[in-house]
């Protein structure tokens, strides 16, 4: 018998002989099991913040002392000590039985357990709070995004138009339609993609820049999932840089001030440059903004909160002991393997530092690769193809802010994008020698009445590969509040504010965000090796499964997945 057929089950009898002669016994479903997770209360993916925050002066600004996001210091960074050492080499035996384990709380967990949901499915979340980067928080009534602030307007019919539906966004959102507003030499212009602000020698190439964006979104729209039929057209743009695409079809090269725009949506959207990523993922990006965005309260940690909301129905309040059976805060998920009966067991870290391990009968690894490729035992011996193409995937960090406004804001606008005096960065070093916040949103867009303040969110992408270690450093917090200071000061006065009107500064890194959508991670087979089940057992639903930072990636492989799951587990 080789490994593999005694790790599917052909050693089953005694394996579970095993157990209960160690007076093991697992859980039956009803049975109240002591998780060891945080309260339901403070892992909701909102957080509420006082009127008036504890703050310290930065260059007379007030901050938040600390970041919000990854909460970790560098010597707590997941998977950076062996978290799956055990005593005696093995993980605890399994306590209990579910039908699905779900590995990450973010967007993309959430919504596979909303289509899992008749299975009751235990969903593992290793920060404090659910909801991953799509978390929020509520201040002066007002809720704000710590990361992912909206989606693309769903086309009718759809997939996405029907769970949207179901978690109630078309009755909340407001819809930002107008053209991508740009800031220029401290001005805003509405209308710098039809030339406002270039010189006459640029205008041609403003207006076949023009032309090819609206080619491809009413007319050459990369689908990515890829959809049925022939891809290869979107095989072959994969295979080129955005850039190169760019150019080729405008005919010509692109005027150092249309460049720097371009960058600077790249470097906001992808944490990357246009050079680096993929036409096909940038494409799927950039051209689909021509149909509108929807902007729910406090972004899309509205979707996060609602689908908690939805699975929270499960929990049982009147068993004080289950809190957290289904939804488990700050248990970290450390060890995934193959067990008997074609079982998998899962061993997780909970809020009290102890290991606990369960079996289940799927699995779904919803959290990035980044970290499956620790968590996954024996996926090098088992399946090297896909622990290569976790290896494949890089990632860039992010610092988003939350700018607490203390007099109500008149500004109609959604976005902003900042190019100062048209020099911007155009690559990695450039980038790393001059970090700047790239755009400013009206982080009360989709407020649903007047408020005496305001929020403003401030995109900071660090489209350098040794960022995470900046904000990891001992002086981390120092360093990007100092930096922060300065800019923000220039950025108030562009919206009319002045540092006087500012409540609170409250910064939030996530230090291995965004997956960069290099090309010819689809074409190259890469995309589809980090898709595929591992052993019909476990699954991953995930936006870096395309390596695109896009909600609805997440979404729409949830779709593709859960059915997968479901009926395996009716067989």
């Amino acid at each position: 018998m080789d490994r593999r057929t005694f790790l599917q089950g052909g050693m089953s009898a005694a394996a579970l002989g095993v157990l209960a002669r160690q007076g093991i016994a697992l859980s039956s479903k009803g049975d109240c099991v002591d998780t060891g997770a945080a309260t339901l209360a403070s892992a909701r993916p909102f957080k509420h913040i006082p009127l008036h925050p504890k703050s310290v002066m930065v260059d007379g600004i007030p901050f938040a002392r600390w970041f919000d996001g990854d909460f970790f210091g560098n010597e707590e960074m997941p998977f950076h000590t062996c978290e799956n050492c055990f005593d005696g080499g093995k993980p605890p035996s399994p306590t209990e039985e579910v039908d699905v384990a779900i590995v990450g709380g973010g967007i993309s967990g959430l919504s596979t357990a909303y289509l899992l949901r008749e299975f009751k499915p235990v969903v593992f979340e290793l920060r404090p709070r659910f909801g991953g980067a799509a978390q929020g928080e509520v201040w002066a009534g007002t809720r704000y995004s710590l990361g992912s602030a909206y989606v693309i307007t769903p086309d009718p019919g759809t997939f996405l138009e029907q769970i949207y539906s179901e978690l109630n966004l078309p009755q909340v959102v407001e819809v930002d339609q107008g053209e991508m507003m740009m800031e220029l030499g401290g001005e805003v212009l509405d209308g710098f993609w039809r030339g406002e602000g270039s010189s006459p020698q640029d205008a041609a190439a403003f207006a076949a820049y023009a032309a090819v964006v609206q080619q491809m979104a009413n007319v050459d729209y990369p689908d990515i999932p890829l959809p049925d039929g022939d891809v290869q057209w979107i095989l072959d743009l994969d295979q080129k840089s955005l850039k190169q695409d760019i150019e080729e079809k405008m005919g010509m090269p692109a005027p150092p001030l249309l460049a720097a725009a371009i960058q600077s949506y790249c470097y906001s959207s992808f944490v990357g440059g246009w050079d680096e990523i993929s036409a096909a993922g940038g494409w799927n990006f950039l051209a689909a903004e021509e149909f509108g965005r929807w902007v729910a309260p406090g972004g899309n940690a509205y979707m996060a909160q609602q689908l908690w909301n939805k699975l929270l129905v499960h929990e049982d309040p009147q068993r004080s002991g289950c809190s957290g059976e289904f939804l488990r805060g700050q248990c970290a998920v450390v060890d995934v393997r193959l067990a008997p009966r074609k079982r998998v067991q899962v061993t997780y870290r909970d809020a009290r530092g102890m290991h606990r391990s369960l079996l289940a009968k799927r699995v779904v690894m919803a959290c990035p690769k980044m970290l499956c490729k620790y968590i996954i035992h024996d996926i090098d011996v088992i399946d090297p193809p896909k622990l290569q193409a976790m290896h494949d995937l890089t990632y860039q960090a992010y610092v988003m802010v939350n700018v607490l406004i203390n007099k109500p804001f008149k500004k109609e606008f959604y976005d902003i994008f900042l190019l100062r005096d048209g020099h911007f960065p155009m690559s990695p070093d450039q980038a790393a020698d001059n970090p700047l916040v790239i755009d400013v949103l009206n982080g009360g867009f989709a407020r649903a009445n007047d408020s005496e303040t305001t929020v403003l969110t401030l995109y900071w992408p660090l489209p350098f590969t040794t960022a995470r270690f900046t904000l990891i450093a001992e002086d981390a917090w120092e360093n990007y509040a100092a930096s922060l200071a300065g800019q923000l000061k220039q950025i108030l006065g562009i919206v009319g504010l002045t540092p006087s009107d500012v409540r609170q500064v409250r910064m939030t890194r996530w230090g291995h965000a965004v997956p960069l959508h290099r090309p010819n991670l689809i074409a190259g087979g890469v995309v589809e090796n980090l898709r595929r089940p591992y052993e019909d057992l476990v699954y991953f639903v995930n936006q870096d499964n395309w390596a695109l930072p896009a909600i609805e990636n997440c979404l729409l492989d949830a779709e593709i997945f859960a059915p997968q799951v479901a009926a395996g587990l009716r067989k």
